[in-house]
């Protein structure tokens, strides 16, 4: 009977940890074309993953385009733990950053409650470049 209070205890404060394998980034493939839907060739492309709470960035990976306008990035998981508490989670959300010299730069806005599209098109349409928004550290400053 004791045990059975102390675990009905530890599940009302929160206190319960258990193990999930956390998708950090998806498999994702990206097609860059210019406006006449021709392949744009050593685009930087940056896959960007934040996470609530707070919206904090985690991690970032770039690649660039191929002759076809291809970029793709693999699917990176990890095991953490997480608990039933307020913020006990982190719920993973992912952007978009295509920078091209001579073209405008291309990113998404989404958060956790739109949709990321994993396989992605963007026509980019000529302009000034300019880079990717820069990491924010844990306090909302630039790093």
């Amino acid at each position: 009977m004791k045990l059975l209070i102390l675990m009905v205890t530890l599940l009302l404060s929160g206190c319960v940890v258990y193990p999930v394998n956390k998708t950090l980034q998806p498999e994702a493939e990206i097609l860059v074309t210019d406006e006449k839907g021709k392949p744009i060739q050593d685009a930087r492309v940056t896959l960007i993953s934040n996470s609530y709470p707070y919206g904090f960035e985690q991690m970032r990976r770039s690649d660039q385009t191929s002759n076809g306008g291809e970029a793709s990035f693999p699917e990176i998981k990890e095991w953490r733990t997480e608990s039933l508490m307020i913020h006990g989670s982190n719920v993973f959300f992912w952007n978009w950053c295509v920078v091209k010299p001579g073209f405008e730069t291309h990113t998404t806005m989404w958060s956790s409650g739109q949709d990321f599209q994993p396989q992605y098109n963007v026509t980019l349409t000529p302009g000034e470049s300019t880079p990717c928004p820069e990491e924010m550290n844990k306090i909302g400053r630039r790093l």
